[in-house]
């Protein structure tokens, strides 16, 4: 994976999936997700697997696996890090060397939430992983600036990339009822932020239903890009979506994309059913969705369209198990306790780590104190700290590593 690559992983690894946002329900936490291939009722081909595990209350770690030659394979493993209002703070991705059967760091983002905001941060950063130099470096950067009413007003953004460094910004105005009307992209060049693009959000109830792009021509004018229009049920819930493109010849929008969804009585996704136009063809997809009489999703198929929108081709089966509903329940990771001395302490302690492991430290209260590689060094200095009683978590390859240091 190069660079590049990175930087999009770095970016798109925060957006949360909708069906999974609360990965806790009355059926347990989720243990584990398996995605089939041509499923049948007498025949499957296992094909990926998401394993969860939960070493300490602030933290969440998933590995994903792909099935090959009949044994399931590592590929990749997240390492969540949660504050006490179960914000994600941390997240860092590590990617498996099934010759070496230890999984290597890629890329870390750091978030900082703004004061008890769920949404909200002040600032984010995203680190690639120095094989060279041994430790992490900062790849992008993102400030956030807050308005009087406490609306985002700035975002300002530092791209590092072959060498080179990149800066945008974008810029956004609200309307008298609070709403984003107009989002403003800039770029850094020979000293001064240009101007790139710009959206216009038209709402309707406080509900976005139009969200169109455009590049600026100067001196005044503009050439529209893109659009993506939304409908709403009744309830307020999202019914469908759909994306065009600007024909500059023909002046006029050709849709790219649309997406229909239904709910259940529950007003949970039932359906979401998606068509994609490819130059003159158009691709159907459809998924389906199910849940627990607890509310948690405990299925879902997807299909691709076939001759008629009526006919569909199953593609796979994803079944979701959790730790009070599946009998099939296995530990992701298995957890040892490691020695850390001398303990109590109050300058230096050492971990008993094996090379290559990764470890986290947390306060009491669940935030993150500090983090590393042991890539050679032995020791951790704590002169610095507050007195108090602090969790290691580490890892190796398939192990969570347990530890706790104790400053008097």
């Amino acid at each position: 994976m190069n660079r590049f690559i990175l930087l999009l992983w770095g970016c798109a690894w925060l957006a949360p999936v909708a069906l999974l946002s609360q990965i806790t329900g009355g059926d347990g936490k989720l243990l584990r997700i398996e995605t089939y291939r041509n499923y049948t009722a007498t025949d499957s081909t296992a094909f990926q697997r998401t394993r969860y595990d939960y070493p300490i209350p602030t933290q969440r770690i998933e590995t994903n696996d792909q099935f090959g030659e009949g044994l399931w394979v590592p590929q990749t493993r997240f390492n969540y890090t949660f504050d006490a209002l179960g914000r994600t703070i941390e997240t860092i991705l590590e990617r498996y060397d099934p010759g070496a059967k230890v999984f290597y760091p890629q890329v870390r983002t750091q978030s900082f939430p703004r004061g008890n905001s769920l949404t909200q941060v002040d600032s984010l950063f995203t680190y690639n992983w120095s094989d060279g130099q041994q430790t992490w470096e900062v790849s992008i950067s993102q400030r956030n600036r807050f308005n009087a009413q406490n609306q985002l007003a700035e975002t300002e953004t530092a791209i590092a990339f072959s060498g080179q460094s990149f800066r945008n910004r974008d810029l956004y105005f609200y309307a008298a009822n609070g709403n984003n009307t107009r989002i403003e992209n800039y770029i850094f060049l020979n000293g001064q932020f240009i101007q790139t693009g710009f959206a216009v959000q038209i709402f309707d109830t406080n509900l976005l239903s139009n969200s169109t792009r455009y590049a600026p021509v100067p001196p005044a004018d503009s050439v529209p890009l893109s659009r993506t229009i939304i409908t709403y049920t009744s309830n307020k819930l999202i019914s469908s979506t759909e994306g065009s493109t600007w024909d500059i010849v023909a002046k006029e929008w050709k849709k790219g994309s649309s997406t229909l969804y239904t709910y259940n009585a529950e007003q949970q996704v039932q359906s979401q059913n998606t068509i994609v136009n490819v130059g003159m063809e158009e691709q159907k997809s459809r998924a389906d969705f199910f849940y627990t009489a607890n509310g948690n999703i405990s299925r879902d198929e997807t299909y691709q369209g076939s001759g008629t929108p009526t006919e569909w081709d199953l593609d796979t089966k994803k079944f979701y198990y959790y730790d009070l509903a599946s009998s099939l329940r296995e530990p992701a990771l298995s957890t040892k306790l490691f020695k850390i001395s001398p303990n109590p302490s109050a300058d230096e302690v050492r971990l008993d780590l094996p090379l290559g492991a990764s470890f986290q430290v947390f306060k009491a209260s669940g935030q993150l104190q500090a983090s590393g590689w042991m890539n050679g060094q032995k020791t951790v200095d704590i002169r610095a700290w507050p007195s108090g009683m602090y969790w290691v978590v580490a890892r190796q390859e398939t192990e969570i590593l347990l530890g706790k240091i104790i400053k008097p």
